[in-house]
């Protein structure tokens, strides 16, 4: 008895923490489909992830935003100024077909070169 208990009650407490983080991210007011609809376009999602199309064009800057952890795929070559809070901005060149994961991060980011910067961003929502 004790045990049916524990587990209902781990249960009720997993799915109601997953219920706010859905809701959370819904209501982010720093949602990069929010804040940079230019620029993101929703690919995908599920319960597990969200797909971002992302597309910067050259001399673009991307209002400040967040991202949970997760996936870059780059599908350009282009030159990235990204500015992390609390952090000096940075200048990383992105190469087509290369990928790179970052863990939770609120920036903004800037197209500094002459190419267009295509990202897939693979959010996880766990």
């Amino acid at each position: 008895m004790k045990k049916t208990i524990l587990t209902a009650g781990l249960a009720l407490a997993l799915l109601a923490g997953a219920l706010v983080a859905r809701v959370s991210a819904q209501d982010d007011a720093l949602d990069p489909l929010k804040v940079a609809g230019d620029t993101h376009k929703l690919a995908f999602e599920n319960k597990f992830v969200r797909v971002l199309d992302v597309r910067l064009p050259p001399g673009k800057i991307e209002p400040r935003h967040r991202h949970p952890h997760g996936m870059s795929v780059y599908f350009t070559d282009w030159d990235a100024r990204v500015t992390v809070d609390g952090g000096q901005a940075e200048t990383h060149h992105r190469t087509a077909g290369s990928f790179a994961w970052s863990e939770p991060i609120i920036h903004t980011v800037q197209n500094a070169g002459k190419t267009e910067g295509h990202i897939l961003r693979i959010e996880l929502k766990f």
